[in-house]
């Protein structure tokens, strides 16, 4: 088996071509440049999985190389294909589109698991209305108060404008906030798009096994398996319901899904109305928190 993540590609075409894989797994901006390098070919490929297809196709990034993946250098008649996700919205018409773009075979067979309830039913949600100047302060509060075995605090991305303007990212503002006041025993570490692969790797191994806070963009909202995450705190409001469905779905996972695990989310007085659309469509039920800090 051969792992093709986006590091070091020169020393995985050698591995690859010295030992030829019977499986590979593989992003797919990777699995392209190796093809392209004549690594291997998928023409004889029998089985071809694409996890987070929703994601994948809408991100302008990622979804040139996946077309060539299903077109250019395979062909659907040879293989069986399985799009898999947690949320793919209008599946009919996604399933339609795949068949008439021949990403996949015509006799496509539609495999959806508990569709009336797309959010794990142990899960406790909560929300804490503030202000953005007082946010760190109510974090570290619910913190102290919680006292989870693990968390993840998701924080937006920094925009363009914020870059431009030399603002450091949240994840940093964060992460120095929590480093110099959190007083707890679990390590504060940090996990963001635009690190390296060397230091995000190092991030995901020092928290294997263990109790962390991990400072995270959603970077770590999807296919991230921590299953001793207690946990999950949205310090920004996530954009879409999807996001809030993968962000919360970080916890209550197996074996530990019957241990109590919460999803709370820090919002401002405007923002309530989208955390309510998304209970609507999620079909959950979110408790209100008191706010109870001193700045």
């Amino acid at each position: 088996m051969a792992l093709l993540d986006g590091g070091m590609l020169r020393r995985q075409k050698s591995w690859v071509k010295a030992e030829p894989p019977a499986i590979i797994v593989a992003t797919v901006a990777s699995l392209c440049q190796m093809i392209e390098k004549r690594a291997f070919s998928l023409q004889s490929m029998k089985l071809l999985v694409i996890d987070e297809v929703d994601f994948i196709f809408g991100s302008s990034k990622q979804v040139s190389f996946l077309r060539k993946i299903l077109t250019s250098y395979s062909a659907a008649s040879g293989r069986q294909t399985i799009f898999a996700s947690a949320s793919i919205p209008q599946h009919n018409r996604f399933v339609h589109d795949c068949v008439q773009h021949k990403w996949t075979k015509s006799d496509v067979v539609h495999v959806h698991v508990n569709p009336v309830q797309p959010m794990p039913s142990h899960l406790c949600h909560k929300y804490v209305i503030c202000s953005k100047k007082e946010r760190l302060h109510v974090l570290l509060s619910l913190l102290e108060k919680d006292a989870p075995k693990s968390g993840i605090i998701f924080v937006a991305e920094q925009s363009e404008k914020s870059k431009k303007a030399g603002h450091p990212p949240s994840t940093t503002v964060v992460v120095e906030f929590l480093t110099s006041t959190y007083m707890g025993s679990l390590e504060v570490l940090l996990l963001e798009e635009d690190m390296n692969f060397n230091a995000r790797a190092t991030s995901f191994t020092e928290v294997k096994g263990k109790g962390f806070l991990l400072v995270s963009t959603d970077i770590a909202s999807r296919g991230f398996d921590l299953p001793q995450t207690s946990h999950i705190y949205n310090f920004d409001l996530p954009k879409t319901a999807i996001d809030y469905l993968h962000r919360a779905g970080r916890t209550g996972r197996e074996p530990f899904s019957k241990s109590a695990c919460s999803v709370t989310t820090l919002i401002t007085e405007d923002e309530h109305f989208v955390l309510q659309r998304f209970q609507n469509e999620l079909k959950f039920h979110c408790e209100e928190l008191p706010i109870n800090v001193r700045i």
